[in-house]
């Protein structure tokens, strides 16, 4: 299962049980992977991040898209691709209150957690 593309609905109210292939996708969702080699000098252009734990790879600075933006959504970056990368919000979204679109760097050799607080912000916790 790859991250949601889209902002998903919450379940409706009252007493039900919910389905176990919807518990499985929440799951499939939350320890998704990928390694990959970030591209692209512009947002447009950056490589677009499809899971939750992602590794970027070997490549110049370039860039990498979050995905769209949904309040509790996690993504945590591990950047050894040997050079510092842009990290791009997806859309109109922010990180760190850094205005609309607007990319933020992450040197080699650092990690960094990316949470959604509300739709269209994402908040940015660094390692030192």
């Amino acid at each position: 299962m790859t991250y949601p593309s889209k902002r998903t609905t919450p379940y409706n109210p009252g007493r039900q049980l919910v389905d176990g292939s919807d518990m499985n996708n929440i799951y499939d969702a939350y320890q998704s992977s990928q390694q990959l080699t970030p591209a692209g000098a512009a947002q447009g252009t950056a490589t677009v991040i499809n899971a939750a734990l992602v590794e970027l790879l070997t490549a110049a600075t370039a860039g990498v898209l979050l995905p769209i933006s949904y309040p509790g959504a996690e993504v945590l970056i591990l950047n050894n691709s040997g050079a510092s990368q842009n990290i791009y919000p997806n859309g109109t979204d922010q990180i760190n209150a850094g205005g609309a679109s607007t990319p933020i760097a992450l040197a080699s050799a650092a990690s960094a957690g990316y949470r959604c607080i509300k739709v269209g912000f994402w908040q940015r916790f660094v390692s030192s």
